[in-house]
Order: C-alpha cells, then structure tokens, then sequence
C-alpha cells in the first residue's frame, strides 16, 4: 500500500506537470501527438481524435509529444502550421511553464486545503514544558493539545485570572504562579494555536502566500547548495531522491491524510523551481533555447539542441543515482 501510495503521489505530480504542456499546446490548437502516463515500454495505447493517451511500463514520470518539438518535417501546410517549431516565441513560452505553473497550482491548492481543513483539533498547543516548572509538576507534556480555548491570548487571560488557584487542564491540576519571569511564564510552558480549519477564501489566501514564500526558500535553498561546491560543503546531505522521498513518504503518511496533501504540494512546489532551471532537457533549458532563437534571429542548430539536452539528461541521470546512493547510505548509518 505504501508503495502504490508513493508512486501515486509522485506520479500525480509529474503527470500534472505534463498536463499543463497538454492542456497549454491543445488552447493553441497544436498537433499533440501523444500525452503519455510513465515511460515505454508502452502497456496500453488508445488514441482519441488525432492524439494517442497511452499507459508505459516505467510508472515514474509522463510525457507529451508535441508535433515540431524535435523540428520534424511537416507533410502538409496545416501541420506546419500547427507545429511547435512554427510557433512565436510567446506561445512557445507559454506552453513551456505551463508545466511549471501547473505544478505551482497543484501546490498552491494543496497547501490551501490543509489550512482550510486544519490539521489537528482547535486548541493551544504545548510546544516545550520547563524543567521544574508547574506543568511539569502537572504531568503536562509537549504535543498535548489543550481544547476549549480560541486564541492565545484567551488561554493567558485565564491564566491571569487564575494566579495562584489550582485549574484543571486536560484532566491535570496545575496551578498558574503569581510570580514568573517572562521566560518562565505562569505555568512554565512554551505555546501555540493549534493548526485548524480556517475555512476556504482564508486557506486560499494563506496557501498563496506560503507557496510564494515555499519557492522563495527553495531559491534560497539552492543558492546555499551552488555556494557549498565552491566551499567544499556537505551537499548531499541538503538533498533527497527516490529513496529519500520514499521515507519521507512513510512517515508522513503515518501521521494522516492531511499531511501527505501538505507533503504533496510541497513537493510539488519543489518540481517546479528544479524544472524551471535553465538546464538542457528541463523546461527552463527548453526555454533558454527559445529565447536564445529569438536573440539570433535563427533557429539553433538542432544537433546542437540534441546533443546539449542529451548531456543534460544523462547529468540528471547522473545526480539521480548519486543522490540514491547517498539516500541508501543514510539508513544503513
């Protein structure tokens, strides 16, 4: 089950991805040949109109074939005209981050539905409980959630009214000081609300802006992994594949539906920043041909093309078995 639930979910992802160069190339009433779930060998094919939905052996990705992406010769005019390689430029680039903005769209709204549904019962939360301190005395532990009160300021106020006599709290008397500290506080415990349901505009709204903020520390994230090669970091260990994922995929999914929707559009935020790099065979490499064509005036010499996304490709591939090794040796260690 867990296996089948990893593979959904990052085949999910991936065909989302692959559904925006579709859907984006179809508005454009270009010729898609193909819209392909994983990789061939294929197992099933059907085509429908003139394109051909199939289903390939390899479950771990998707892709679209769309006419004139390899500059084929067209036989007729209208093939010509339907082709990617006919295109301008601003269609082009459309149909390249479409992928990438599906993916920031899968993330946005998976993020929006765990603030609109909540992840844990409304309450304050215990983050930390002091050494010594009331709640400790009280049997207080961190993680517990204590319901009945909706806000911070609310459960402060009742203890400020309470300095001194004993309340119960999640069945436990513990009675707040009438001295403390600032750093102590009156029962000695670090807090705050717990994570619920916010309803749907509020977790739209809330979900745009942490993906904004998500891509934002993915950047940044990136930036430190370049600056580590130069200065002989770690950098392995800032990163995860398959093997990885996979882990992060099991204890995630133990913990509750929600938070493998969290974890997915966390993921899926990552796919599109890493697609979006201008490297060869990634749509930002795509992209950056594109663009280079508009500056010369002339299409790229097509072996040029080849071999570049190929030497792209095979250093994916490359860091991809890197990466699983290094995912591997984590837990043997």
């Amino acid at each position: 089950m867990l296996i089948l639930t990893f593979i959904g979910l990052i085949g999910l992802l991936i065909i989302g991805h692959e559904f925006g160069h579709f859907i984006a190339a179809k508005l454009f009433k270009l010729k898609v040949e193909e819209f392909g779930i994983g990789f061939p060998p294929r197992v099933f094919s059907k085509k429908i109109g003139e394109t051909k939905y199939s289903i390939n052996a390899v479950p771990f990705g998707g892709f679209v074939k769309i006419f004139g992406e390899n500059k084929e010769q067209a036989e007729t005019p209208e093939d010509e005209k339907r082709s990617f390689a006919a295109q301008p430029i601003w269609k082009k680039t459309v149909i390249l981050v479409a992928g990438v903005a599906m993916n920031f769209l899968i993330g946005w709204l998976a993020l929006s539905a765990v603030f609109a549904i909540g992840t844990e019962p409304k309450g304050i939360k215990i983050i930390s409980v002091l050494e010594d301190s009331p709640a400790m005395q009280a049997g207080l532990k961190p993680g517990e959630i204590i319901t009945g009160f909706e806000s911070l300021e609310s459960f402060q106020t009742y203890l400020a009214q309470n300095e001194g006599k004993a309340i119960t709290l999640n069945s436990k008397e513990v009675t707040p000081r009438t001295e403390f500290t600032e750093s102590e506080g009156r029962i000695g415990v670090t807090i705050s609300e717990t994570m619920y349901g916010r309803g749907v505009l509020h977790g739209l709204k809330l979900g745009f802006t942490t993906s904004v903020y998500i891509i934002g520390a993915i950047f940044q994230a990136l930036g430190g992994i370049v600056i580590s090669l130069f200065n002989g970091g770690e950098v392995l260990d800032s990163v995860a594949g398959p093997v990885g994922i996979f882990g992060i995929v099991k204890s995630t999914s133990e913990m509750g539906t929600i938070f493998l929707v969290q974890l997915a559009g966390i993921l899926s935020l990552n796919l599109a920043v890493f697609n979006i790099l201008p490297i060869p065979a990634l749509d930002g490499g795509r992209l950056s041909f594109v663009v280079a064509e508009k500056i010369l005036g002339r299409r790229l010499n097509q072996k040029t093309e080849y071999l570049a996304n190929a030497v792209g490709f095979g250093l994916l591939i490359l860091l991809a078995i890197i990466v699983t090794i290094s995912d591997i040796a984590k837990l043997l260690t």
